[in-house]
């Protein structure tokens, strides 16, 4: 079917589309203006493949058709809202919110990798918006930066359901393809067995990976065994993710089963979002460029310069662990419901990463690991003390 042009495609006498958003594997996303209630919103263009029977294809036509649809019955902030479907030219076209935003994938290509406290606090904004659906018997099937969403003003939003299923359903489409974006697809979707949240779980820790690493967890080696279900060893460990490394291993664990579960992996990327954030480091030979001309700094001037920065990061992270410590004494002090939120999160997370004799990844080849986040959990006891007594003195 040929392209509308801009401005010359009427849906349903209602939605007048305007300009090209953006172009997928899936399906072209439009600019348009809903003429009824007058505001603009994005419709999103199924394109069905050319080899599909004429039995596959209304197949797919009804299942998205049906996905839209429950996907319209979720509500939540990082969800985008879908409106409306209209079934035209025999394909369903899905009406959304417009929402002017970046992905997360043209933020790390433009950007490079974030901040793991950044990351930490997408991933939760991710992770609540998953348990809505999870809890509509809704699986995703297609998390990765290209379908995360982030606006100018900080608000995340998982986009896309057009590939979701129901919990439960085969992870292989009815001609037996298999779905989904290679780098960002679990283990378990090469095979024809069920899909869960567990499956979500993996793509949504695969994302925030790239996001604090900017690569994903597998190269093309990787995701190439995951595709023929060869034996696959876990992912190397992030190495910028700092705190934020447990739960990304916990994430993205081969097995389903031993994998953190939405509510454990939550509180863990709490205490990621609340690490006191470090002051950046130069790149190895960066050189600081300065003067009038733009001449090459001496090094006595990029000596100065740098101790600058470092005594401002030092004025930044006091003032801003301050402010920390003000805020949790406060609360600490007229709410003992919050401390005791606080302690419980600090032992569940730590039985989850086999810091205690219940925890389930108890065993040896982990000891390195749950030493560095059991260091982590002290330092925020500490932390919490302080508020408590160290504002006194």
């Amino acid at each position: 079917m040929a392209e509308p042009e801009a401005g010359g495609r009427l849906l349903m006498g209602r939605y007048q589309l305007t300009s090209e958003i953006a172009r997928g594997g899936v399906g072209t996303v439009w600019r348009a203006m809903d003429l009824v209630i007058k505001r603009e919103v994005a419709v999103k263009e199924l394109r069905l493949p050319a080899d599909l029977s004429r039995a596959e294809r209304e197949s797919l036509v009804q299942r998205t058709t049906r996905e839209a649809r429950v996907a319209g019955r979720l509500t939540h902030p990082s969800l985008v809202t879908v409106l409306d479907v209209v079934d035209e030219d025999e394909r369903p076209w899905i009406v959304m919110e417009l929402l002017e935003a970046s992905t997360l994938e043209e933020i790390i290509q433009v950007g490079g990798p974030l901040p793991y406290q950044r990351v930490a606090e997408i991933g939760l904004n991710l992770i609540d918006a998953l348990k809505v659906a999870h809890g509509e018997g809704i699986v995703h099937r297609d998390v990765k930066p290209d379908n995360v969403m982030i606006s100018e003003a900080g608000r995340v939003v998982l986009t896309d359901f057009g590939l979701a299923a129901w919990n439960g359903e085969s992870a292989l489409s009815s001609s037996g393809r298999i779905i989904g974006s290679p780098a960002y697809i679990p283990p378990e979707r090469a095979k024809a067995g069920p899909v869960g949240p567990e499956s979500d779980i993996w793509s949504l820790g695969a994302t925030l990976y790239a996001a604090v690493e900017g690569y994903p967890p597998y190269d093309r080696k990787g995701y190439i065994k995951i595709l023929r279900q060869e034996q696959l060893d876990e992912p190397k460990a992030a190495a910028n993710a700092g705190p934020l490394a447990p739960v990304l291993a916990g994430m993205l664990r081969v097995e389903p089963g031993e994998r953190l579960s939405a509510e454990n992996a939550a509180k863990m990327l709490r205490i990621a979002a609340l690490a006191p954030w470090a002051p950046e480091k130069s790149a190895p030979g960066e050189t600081p460029v300065g003067g009038p001309d733009g001449a090459v700094a001496g090094p006595a001037a990029a000596e100065g310069e740098q101790t600058e920065e470092r005594e401002s990061a030092r004025e930044h992270f006091r003032a801003g662990a301050h402010a920390l410590a003000e805020s949790i004494s406060e609360r600490l002090r007229h709410s003992p419901e919050t401390m005791n939120s606080i302690m419980l999160s600090i032992r569940e997370s730590s039985e989850t990463l086999g810091l205690t004799k219940s925890g389930k990844h108890s065993d040896r080849s982990h000891l390195t690991r749950a030493a560095a986040v059991g260091l982590g959990i002290i330092a925020l006891l500490a932390l919490v003390m302080w508020a408590l007594f160290g504002l006194e003195t």
